[in-house]
C-alpha cells in the first residue's frame, strides 16, 4: 500500500514539474520558423535601410531567417494595423517610427488601437534633428533666429516633409517653446523644400543630419542647432538645443521594433536581448552613426515607457497646433 502510494505521489509530482516546464521549454526553442518584419514605408529609405541591417545582424544570432516586408500607406498606418491583428507568437513583427506614437492625435479615426494592440520589443535608435536656416537670411545663430523671426513673423516661415510629419512637429514645438509665431510649408518630402530653403522664400526646417549637414558644408544652409543630447560625430561645431538654454527640445525621431500585445514575454525578452547584442555590434553601431542614428537598445518593457511618454508629448503639440488629419 505504502509503495502504491509514494509511486502515485512521484507520478503525480512529476507530472506537475512537467507542466511547470513545459511552457519555458516551448519558449526555449523560438525561433523554429521564418520571421516576417514589417515596415510600414516604402523601400530604400532610412527606416528601410536601418531595418535590414539589424535584421541581419539579428538573423545571424538567432539563426534563423527573417523577412523584411515593407506594406507603406497612410504614414504607416496600413503595415502597422496587418502586424496588429497577427498572432501573438513571435513570427510577425514591426518596425515604427516616432509617427507611430504621434498617429493617435492625428487621426480621429484608425481601424487599430498603436498604444494597445502592439508593444515594444526594443528601440533601435534616436535620430537627431538638424535645425537649419537659409543662408540667404540674416541670422547665424539660434539666439538671432529667434529674434528674427519674432521681430519678421510674416517671414518665418519652416519647411516639413508634410503636414503632421515629424519635421513639422519638431519645428512647432520649437515656436511654441520660444514664443514665436512661424508658418508651416509642407511640400511632399524634404528634397522638394530644398531650393526654396537655398532661395530664403522659406526660412527653417528640421531635419536629419545625413540630409542636411551636405548643404551646411556647402555653403546653403546655416546650422542653428542640433536636437540630440549631445554634439554629433558629423556635425561637432553644431551646439545642441540643450547648451543653448532649451533642454526640453532634445529628442527628434526614433526608430524600434514591435510585436502583437499578448505575444510571450519570454519571446519579447528574448527578441530583446538579442537585438541589443545585434545593436552592441562594431559593425552595425558603426553603420547607424553612419545614418545619423544613436543605437539604444533597452529592454520591452523600457521602450513601452518611452513610446508613452512621445505621446503624450505630441498629443499636446498637435493640440496646440490644431493639427489634424483624416
Amino acid at each position: 500500500m505504502r509503495s502504491t502510494f509514494r509511486r502515485q505521489w512521484l507520478a503525480a509530482a512529476l507530472g506537475s514539474l512537467m507542466l511547470v516546464a513545459a511552457p519555458a521549454g516551448a519558449q526555449e526553442t523560438y525561433p523554429t520558423k521564418p520571421i516576417r518584419v514589417v515596415v510600414p514605408y516604402t523601400p530604400g529609405g532610412v527606416s528601410d535601410a536601418v531595418t535590414r541591417l539589424v535584421m541581419q545582424k539579428l538573423s545571424d544570432r538567432l539563426k534563423n531567417p527573417i523577412v523584411v516586408d515593407n506594406q507603406a500607406g497612410a504614414n504607416g498606418q496600413v503595415g502597422s494595423a496587418q502586424v496588429a491583428r497577427a498572432a501573438p507568437d513571435g513570427y510577425t513583427l514591426l518596425v515604427v517610427v516616432a509617427a507611430h506614437a504621434i498617429n493617435p492625435s492625428l487621426y480621429s479615426k484608425m481601424s487599430y488601437a498603436p498604444l494597445k494592440d502592439l508593444v515594444g520589443v526594443s528601440q533601435f535608435g534616436h535620430i537627431p534633428l538638424l535645425v537649419v536656416s537659409s543662408a540667404q537670411l540674416p541670422p547665424t545663430n539660434l539666439k538671432d533666429f529667434i529674434a528674427w523671426a519674432k521681430a519678421n513673423p510674416k517671414s518665418a516661415t519652416f519647411a516639413s516633409s508634410g503636414t503632421g510629419s515629424g519635421a513639422q512637429l519638431s519645428a512647432e514645438l520649437f515656436a511654441q517653446t520660444v514664443g514665436a509665431e512661424m508658418t508651416h510649408v509642407p511640400y511632399k518630402g524634404m528634397a522638394p523644400a530644398l531650393p526654396d530653403l537655398f532661395s530664403g522664400q522659406v526660412a527653417m526646417a528640421f531635419d536629419s543630419v545625413q540630409t542636411m549637414m551636405p548643404q551646411v558644408k556647402a555653403g546653403k544652409l546655416r546650422a542653428l542647432a542640433i536636437t540630440s543630447a549631445k554634439r554629433w560625430p558629423a556635425a561637432p561645431d553644431v551646439p545642441t538645443m540643450a547648451e543653448q538654454g532649451y533642454a526640453s527640445l532634445t529628442g527628434g525621431s526614433w526608430i524600434g521594433l514591435l510585436a502583437p500585445a499578448k505575444t510571450p514575454q519570454a519571446i519579447l525578452d528574448k527578441l530583446s536581448t538579442e537585438t541589443q547584442a545585434a545593436l552592441d555590434s562594431p559593425e552595425v553601431h558603426a553603420k547607424l552613426i553612419e545614418y545619423g542614428i544613436d543605437p539604444v537598445g533597452g529592454t520591452p518593457k523600457q521602450f513601452d515607457t518611452f513610446i508613452q511618454s512621445e505621446s503624450k508629448r505630441w498629443a499636446d503639440v498637435v493640440k496646440n497646433a490644431g493639427i489634424k488629419l483624416e
